[in-house]
């Protein structure tokens, strides 16, 4: 049996994404060895990033502007005269913009990607090129990292309508033209597509459809944690049925290997774990949900992705110590639910993978994607990587625990760390309490001076809007960051502002009334929404919080330095490590 598992767009083209590397090294461990995957993502984004597509575009925004000349429909919407301003105006960037595109790509792989300046010229200009080609399926708007369809991803019926649009879904004809064929004509038997952000969904469903409606033989899986989030929504939502053949959620490792053996085998789908599949018109959803026992992973297996055209001059890769969160009380937090409990990798194996990784990849810089790494064994992690003397550089995860001592923060920098993730959340000591974060004020302010005296970079989450929330208590979060001269103006420092969200297996949701919820409402024709609109007993309701969330989000901005730091954690990595290589070349005084 030959397997194909495709990344589709979109996501941050600085570094590759895990699941497919993990997917792979794990069909290897099982001895599948007719199989291969593709960052759809960044060879789409590549593609479009060219003279040659360029050209192309330019012509069709000629005979769109005759069109729409001829056709005009109201004011705004596809073929108004809003449509007909976009395009014209499209026109005349175009002869710039398409000498500028293939220049800024390459300046991004290069040493000039470390001159900022150069940097955010390169970035803007990719984001006027995606703007002008989106003009074409106007009112659709694509960026580097994201799509704003008219359509809601949130609806099933919707989407269907989405994957069909040739007027609105720039996505069908590039991959129509441009990588069905080539996804096609490697023949394989199951192509397995993972989904991971909201922004992939419209994409990797129309990716789906393209192959169901060419080739309805080629068994079609979708994985990824979107519809982890969803499995009581796909109990009931047949239409997503008519783009694959069957959905795997939670953790895919063992479930895929075992569907591989049943396409191969008698077809007994009630076999494989963690998947949902129609039988007899009737969804049916295999439990319990199996989790995968980490210990026995292999490392990531990168080979087949295009390293080379990532938009950094260096990979950075992804890894994994741990699965699921060692504290899992946060009252607004649903990406426990990714992983059902949780498990780490021995130290020293990781340590192997990680110098194996560095070695056959060429490359120092790493990314523990974890959602947070347990102090014990990052403790051990560190001697080892240190007694190794590997030189690698990386950033992960943390809680602002009582016990992560200056000590042990060292004992990070000296083991490569150049920059942790905190989720701070909130800096007011009465909503720490009522999310259950688990932290303090005395901890956060220690942690964060301890980071900026040993020269290792900050980055807090923080949620504006937490049921009961006061606009007060939100501007004191808002205080602690644009106050403390000393964090915000530490070299990578960053700080992402987030509007709340409830979140449908957040643990709020067990109990809603406790946080002064009073009421929770769903539109009923988005059957696939990941969280609903709510009413409060008190605090600012939903509509103040996104006031004041606009306010907190412009304050921080003043202070912050959006690129490369806010803008990618990959991108800030490089230059956070080329920055500390400068210091440490620097003589002493100076």
């Amino acid at each position: 049996m030959k397997i194909s598992l495709l990344f589709p767009p979109s996501w941050h083209p600085s570094q590759p994404y895990l699941s497919l590397p993990c997917l792979t090294a794990f069909l290897d461990q099982a001895g599948i060895p007719d199989k291969s995957q593709r960052d759809l993502n960044m060879e789409l984004l590549d593609f479009v990033l060219t003279r040659s597509y360029g050209l192309d575009v330019y012509q069709r925004l000629l005979d769109k502007a005759k069109e729409l000349e001829r056709s005009l429909q109201g004011d705004v919407g596809p073929n108004s005269r809003e449509h007909y301003a976009r395009v014209v105006e499209s026109l005349e960037r175009f002869p710039y913009l398409i000498d500028q595109i293939e220049p800024a790509k390459a300046s991004l792989r290069s040493e000039e990607f470390y001159d900022i300046e150069r940097y955010r010229e390169c970035l803007f200009l990719i984001d006027r090129w995606l703007e002008l080609v989106s003009s074409l399926y106007f009112p659709t708007r694509i960026t580097v990292v994201d799509n704003q369809f008219a359509y809601s991803i949130y609806s099933s019926r919707d989407i269907l309508k989405a994957v069909g649009d040739e007027t609105q879904n720039p996505y069908i004809d590039l991959f129509r033209h441009q990588f069905l064929p080539s996804l096609i004509g490697d023949a394989p038997d199951l192509i397995g597509v993972s989904i991971t952000a909201t922004s992939q969904i419209i994409p990797g469903l129309t990716l789906c459809r393209l192959i169901k409606e060419t080739r309805p033989d080629i068994h079609v899986t979708i994985g990824g944690s979107i519809f982890t989030r969803l499995v009581d929504n796909l109990r009931r939502c047949h239409r997503l049925f008519e783009l694959a053949d069957d959905f795997i959620v939670f953790e895919g490792e063992t479930a895929l290997v075992e569907l591989v053996n049943q396409l191969e085998g008698k077809k007994q789908f009630e076999k494989v774990p963690n998947l949902i599949y129609q039988a007899n018109s009737k969804v049916v959803v295999n439990q319990p949900f199996y989790s995968e026992n980490l210990a026995q992973h292999p490392a990531p297996n990168y080979d087949g992705f295009p390293l080379g055209r990532y938009l950094a001059p260096e990979t950075v890769l992804p890894v994994q110590f741990s699965r699921g969160c060692y504290y899992k009380d946060c009252a607004f937090c649903a990406l426990t639910l990714d992983h059902q409990n949780f498990r780490q990798k021995d130290p020293t194996k990781v340590v192997d993978e990680l110098a194996a990784l560095s070695k056959k990849y060429d490359t120092p810089f790493f990314f523990f994607t974890d959602e947070c790494l347990a102090l014990s064994p990052t403790k051990r992690l560190c001697r080892q990587l240190i007694d190794r003397n590997l030189g690698l550089q990386w950033t992960a995860e943390l809680r602002f625990e009582k016990n992560l001592t200056r000590d042990l923060l060292a004992l990070m920098r000296d083991a490569g760390c150049q920059k942790i993730v905190f989720g701070l959340e909130t800096y007011n000591a009465r909503l720490m309490d009522f999310m259950k974060k688990g932290i303090t004020q005395e901890h956060v302010n220690r942690i964060c001076n301890d980071c900026v005296d040993l020269g290792i970079a900050v980055h807090c989450y923080i949620i504006v809007g937490f049921p009961t929330e006061r606009e007060e208590e939100a501007l004191e979060t808002m205080n602690f960051i644009i106050n403390n001269t000393k964090l915000h103006s530490s070299y990578g420092f960053s700080c992402q502002p987030c509007l709340f969200d409830l979140e449908k297996e957040a643990p709020i949701m067990n109990d809603p009334g406790a946080y002064g919820i009073q009421r929770i409402m769903r539109p009923a024709s988005e059957d696939l929404s990941l969280g609903f609109f709510y009413e409060v007993k008190e605090g600012m309701t939903p509509e103040q919080a996104e006031r004041v969330y606009q306010h907190v989000y412009e304050k921080i901005s003043e202070v912050v330095c959006e690129l490369p730091f806010n803008y990618s954690m990959a991108d800030g990595l490089l230059y956070i490590a080329r920055h500390n290589r400068q210091r440490e070349r620097q003589p002493t005084g100076v």
